[in-house]
């Protein structure tokens, strides 16, 4: 491995959830993530955690029922990167929990505006650590030595001029300048530097951290680290050239397919090798997203484009995917959305025109997606996080999310555990500091078969279970409430599992079991061919799984 010396940006998570139906089979022998290709197939969920994300598992629907989006709640929880070596365009950022600690990295840069767009200092990647993923304090890591820049939590940056032998014992401290813009060859500065965790179970002790990015943008390396703080280059060639990758790039093992799978922004329109574009060519922008996969996190396949359904409607400028918590074999992710030529909406918009009237113009928010192939997308046309009603929201630069959700303490009085993430919320281009605020939702919260007080219902295609409880996630009215019928293949309700027999659910739980007044038991039936439907009144159904515990 090459060692990489100081330098860095750390890529702004937007989060991008994927989900929906794909076109394809991966994975284990007999594994169909695509659900069945005829009406007596079965599909096997086993004691999984089956989130309403999709329609994969409905049959049909009746009454009022549809799926519902909905938006988290915005917390006054905030991270607000004033520091001098970071600024009003910090961006890309993605939280990590180790060991119980939590990790907020994100790249460190500042924009000035005289006219045109200038930079104020170099990016520089930095991380900050909670216990709770609320409170967040800067470490003074000493990596870097700079007069102004005292105490800073910087972990890589650009380095020019440094002659460090790390081989011979030497160290950070006996390099030179950190900062002095001489222009040199890559030796690990990033752009757009974003890190994981790798679960892979044959992952080398050394490598649990490693991490994307690269500072020009049609290249990106491969790095690792044994704690997150300490990172080497894993070769000193780019792994992945055929992108347009100012943007956050990103990667995770996948354990059900048991690969590396990198997900990167790339220009659909684009002509040839962008590595060779000239300045003028730069205007082919149509900002879409590519997927590769590896077995090794350094050797990785030519990058194919991924699939929308429906269609994307908007350029995508950050994906945030991750694999769903609780139910990896879905990915869910968090895209900002990239919207130019809007016209100018407020006074700030004219502001920043005198420095760039394209800027000006463009306009982002956050999308949701998800996919259960990692290939094939369902996007929601609707926005999960709007800009609001004030106009420092209104830029190019809002809904940018950190990457990945985490658990969170309920905002309620004994409430149960939320998800939460961070979106860039207000500091951009102007100001001293881009600002992060925390957004909430409860747990399987984004998207729900939701029916009003009229009623609705859908019946699921053929499943196959096992475990000995059917437990819901889900939340009525005071009036309203939740039924559920076991059918046998042919749609008819078995002995003792009927609607009528079911004791209606109502109130708000994450894992309510389902009864039945007839005393029947759902181990009776597992492993056998089954249909549910469900039916509801003024309630939201998010997930279902069956569970041997309760």
């Amino acid at each position: 491995m090459q060692r990489v010396t100081a330098r860095c940006c750390f890529l702004l998570v937007t989060t991008v959830f994927c989900c929906g139906p794909s076109t394809a089979q991966v994975g284990k022998p007999g594994l169909n993530i695509t659900g069945p290709t005829s009406a007596q197939e079965v599909i096997d969920i086993g004691a999984r955690l089956e989130p309403l994300i999709d329609e994969y598992l409905v049959a049909k629907k009746a009454g009022a029922l549809r799926l519902q989006l909905h938006r988290p709640v915005r917390q006054n929880d905030s991270i607000t990167l004033n520091k001098p070596w970071e600024g009003n365009n910090s961006a890309y950022a993605t939280v990590l929990k180790h060991n119980g600690q939590f990790f907020f990295y994100y790249r460190g840069t500042t924009l000035i505006l005289d006219g045109k767009v200038q930079h104020g200092h170099l990016a520089t990647t930095c991380v900050m650590t909670s216990r709770d993923g609320v409170k967040w304090k800067r470490p003074d890591l000493g990596f870097v030595k700079r007069n102004g820049w005292e105490k800073n939590n910087i972990i890589l940056t650009l380095d020019p001029a440094c002659k460090i032998d790390f081989f011979q014992g030497q160290t950070l401290d006996d390099g030179h300048d950190l900062l002095s813009g001489k222009k040199v060859p890559f030796t690990g500065a990033s752009h757009n530097f974003t890190p994981m965790i790798d679960t892979n179970p044959k992952c080398k002790p050394n490598e649990k951290f490693k991490a994307l990015g690269g500072h020009d943008h049609r290249t990106l390396y491969s790095f690792a680290s044994p704690d997150g703080l300490h990172w080497t280059m894993m070769q000193n060639k780019p792994v992945i050239v055929d992108g347009m990758m100012d943007s956050q790039n990103l990667a995770f093992w996948d354990p059900v397919q048991k690969k590396y799978f990198a997900y990167y922004r790339d220009f659909k329109n684009k002509k040839g090798d962008t590595r060779k574009y000239a300045k003028h060519e730069f205007y082919l922008r149509d900002r879409d997203v590519r997927v590769a996969t590896s077995t090794d996190f350094v050797n990785w396949t030519k990058g194919d484009w991924v699939e929308w359904r429906p269609d994307r409607m908007t350029q995508i400028y950050t994906t945030q995917l991750q694999l769903y918590p609780g139910a990896e074999h879905l990915r869910i992710g968090f895209p900002m959305r990239y919207v130019p030529g809007r016209g100018r909406f407020s006074q700030l918009n004219e502001r920043l025109a005198k420095s760039s009237a394209y800027y000006a113009s463009v306009y982002t928010d956050t999308s949701f997606i998800s996919s259960r192939d990692g290939r094939t997308f369902h996007i929601w046309p609707e926005a999960l996080v709007r800009p609001g009603a004030t106009a420092e929201q209104w830029l190019y630069g809002f809904g940018g999310t950190a990457l990945n959700l985490f658990e969170s303490p309920s905002r309620l009085p004994g409430g149960d555990p939320e998800w939460s993430f961070y979106v860039q919320d207000h500091g951009a281009w102007f100001g001293n500091g881009m600002t992060y605020n925390r957004y909430s939702i409860r747990q399987d919260g984004f998207v729900s078969a939701s029916a009003p007080l009229s009623g609705g219902s859908f019946t699921t295609k053929l499943i196959r279970f096992s475990g000995d409880h059917l437990l819901l996630n889900y939340s009525t009215s005071a009036l309203g409430g939740i039924r559920v019928e076991i059918q046998g293949e042919t749609g008819t309700p078995l002995p003792g599992f009927s609607l009528d027999d079911c004791a209606e659910l109502f109130g708000n739980s994450l894992k309510r079991p389902v009864t039945w007044k007839s005393g029947a038991k759902v181990d009776t039936i597992a492993g056998k061919p089954i249909r549910l439907r469900f039916e509801l009144k003024d309630a939201d159904l998010f997930s279902m799984r069956f569970s041997a515990n309760r």
